[in-house]
């Protein structure tokens, strides 16, 4: 009897898979916004977030790492209970520092733009660029923007003075197409959008009229960081401690500028661009 009972033991210790903790996982909450990122379609997972991201991913192989497709809104609200989640390109602001710890830089890309046409926009014109401030104090037009998404503590400081505004609208969806058409359509006058995102819209959609344009914002640096951001808690310093480690050696690299520019490969020749990299985001 006891010999059967033993023999039946080592049988099942042979037969069932041996028991491997398992690994902790990171949630990287991403919603579908080319070209950084891109959740579904023929790109899908080719913008330059996910790229450069990867190449953190394959780093941290102590990971399981997830991909949830989710809204901005849950991405913030998830990494400020303090679960599992972290966003791969936020801009760092006071408020969002409350709840979140950020990574050194892992975005470098082209400050926000005005985008709006031409006619409507001209006289708000000078020295190539144009007055967010003035364009928000004008009630003859109608700005649109993404409910929720920074551009930048000095950017997001002039919109918190106007949101009460009539003239001024926000819409939850990421997809800025949707507000890029309503400018088309003449239903909204102006946004605020990356240069790249107005690019691949009119490249993408053979509707587009074409005669959408970004303007630089008067008093805003040419070239903006983002970084990588999650909860403030133990879990989330030493995902972020490690995440710096991998982000002093990456980011130097070719592979990595080569990352971070797809979808705008002209930026690699451009001495501005290029100067930017050198002396302000591997310093940061």
């Amino acid at each position: 009897m006891f010999k059967n009972g033993f023999r039946y033991a080592l049988v099942l210790l042979l037969i069932l898979p041996c028991a491997v903790p398992a690994k902790d996982a990171i949630l990287w909450q991403t919603y579908h916004r080319p070209p950084g990122t891109f959740n579904y379609g023929e790109h899908k997972g080719q913008g330059f977030v996910q790229k450069t991201l990867q190449m953190i991913i394959e780093r941290m192989p102590e990971y399981q790492h997830k991909m949830p497709i989710t809204t901005l809104a849950r991405a913030m609200s998830d990494i400020k209970a303090g679960k599992h989640a972290c966003h791969p390109a936020l801009y760092r602001t006071p408020e969002r520092e409350k709840d979140m710890i950020f990574s050194t830089a892992s975005m470098l890309n082209p400050s926000s733009r005005i985008i709006a046409k031409h006619k409507t926009i001209s006289a708000f014109i000078e020295n190539e660029q144009v007055s967010l401030e003035r364009i928000l104090q004008d009630e003859s037009l109608i700005f649109g923007h993404v409910l929720t998404r920074s551009y930048g503590s000095a950017i997001d400081d002039v919109l918190k003075q106007h949101h009460n505004i009539q003239n001024f609208i926000s819409v939850e969806n990421l997809d800025l197409s949707r507000i890029f058409k309503l400018i088309e359509r003449d239903r909204v006058d102006a946004t605020i959008a990356f240069p790249f995102e107005i690019q691949h819209y009119v490249q993408n959609n053979p509707d587009s009229t074409g005669e959408l344009v970004a303007y630089p914002i008067k008093n805003i640096s040419a070239y903006s960081t983002g970084a990588i951001a999650c909860p403030k808690t133990p879990w989330g310093k030493e995902v972020i401690d490690k995440i710096n480690t991998i982000l002093k050696e990456i980011k130097p690299t070719i592979e990595f500028q080569h990352a971070l520019t797809v979808w705008r490969e002209s930026e690699r020749e451009n001495p501005l661009f290029n100067q930017y990299y050198q002396e302000y985001f591997l310093q940061h």
